[in-house]
């Protein structure tokens, strides 16, 4: 008779223990992500981007005078999902120092077809979403005096181990490329592309040749200077690396690696598609790579 008295009150002392339960809830605080929340009391998103002009990526536009460009878009849409506003940031010297700069927290992201090398991962986390060939744009003169075959499967490494000319733009990934991809290159900087693309046509006043033999960036800028002029082809030719990929990233601090690189991970994979190559990106935006002809 005890154990059948015991049985029962134990049956109903667990029943009202369930009834409890479920009438007043354990409150337990959520899990919050501190990074994000701050961007969203701040009420806008800081993003860094490189101190010049780019096409179609990030530039000013003409005739509007606004900031446009797939990467400025991307930004705009990253922040829309984050439910604020967008501030840009263009006072960073160069490519290099926003790295630094995002990395010290002065901005939440920055982006601007940046490249990826191990110097960068010093300073700041990055997060990939494109991937683009490297490429050269060579005078045909410098690559016949290479005697080898643009088809003969040595003409990569004769090329990369010769004492070419490489111009590019200075304290940027391109230089850090060509002094490591082109061992015996002598790598001439400028300090913006316009001034790189015009030193590919000037010739020393008094040796009478050419100041560098190839201009060095990745194929969305060197494919379109033949496909705009199409007669350059006949004294240079583009040489495009499909082994030497540039993973452009958007970059994080250590902090925003850890609060935001999932986020940013899903926003590239839903609304930005998918890490783009760069002949997705060259098709993409075809209307300026190939304008048409009237």
């Amino acid at each position: 008779m005890l154990a059948r008295i015991s049985g029962t009150l134990w049956r109903l002392l667990i029943g009202i223990s369930l009834v409890l339960a479920l009438s007043f809830p354990f409150k337990a605080d959520a899990a919050e992500n501190s990074f994000i929340n701050a961007i969203q009391d701040r009420g806008f998103l800081r993003v860094g981007l490189p101190p010049y002009n780019t096409p179609p990526a990030y530039y000013i536009d003409p005739k509007t005078k606004e900031l446009s460009g797939y990467d400025v878009e991307l930004a705009r849409s990253l922040a829309n999902k984050l439910g604020v506003e967008i501030e840009f940031d263009r006072t960073s010297i160069s490519f290099n120092s926003l790295v630094q700069r995002v990395g010290a927290n002065d901005f939440d992201i920055a982006i601007g077809k940046l490249g990826l090398t191990y110097n960068r991962l010093f300073d700041a986390f990055p997060v990939q979403y494109l991937s683009f060939r490297h490429a050269l744009l060579a005078n045909r003169k410098f690559v016949s005096n290479l005697n080898v075959d643009p088809d003969d499967p040595e003409f990569a490494s004769v090329l990369k181990n010769s004492s070419i000319r490489i111009a590019s733009i200075s304290n940027s990934t391109w230089e850090t490329e060509a002094k490591d991809r082109f061992p015996n290159c002598e790598f001439i900087g400028y300090p913006n592309w316009p001034e790189v693309k015009d030193a590919l046509f000037k010739v020393d006043p008094k040796s009478k040749k050419p100041i560098v033999d190839a201009i060095y960036r990745d194929a969305t800028e060197i494919k379109p200077i033949v496909y705009k002029n199409p007669d350059l082809s006949l004294d240079y030719v583009p040489i495009l690396f499909d082994d030497i990929i540039d993973r452009k990233s958007i970059y994080l601090s250590e902090k925003g690696y850890v609060g935001f690189t999932d986020f940013l991970n899903v926003f590239i994979r839903r609304e930005w598609g998918e890490v783009k190559s760069d002949q997705q990106i060259l098709d993409e935006y075809q209307s300026y790579y190939q304008p048409s002809v009237d």
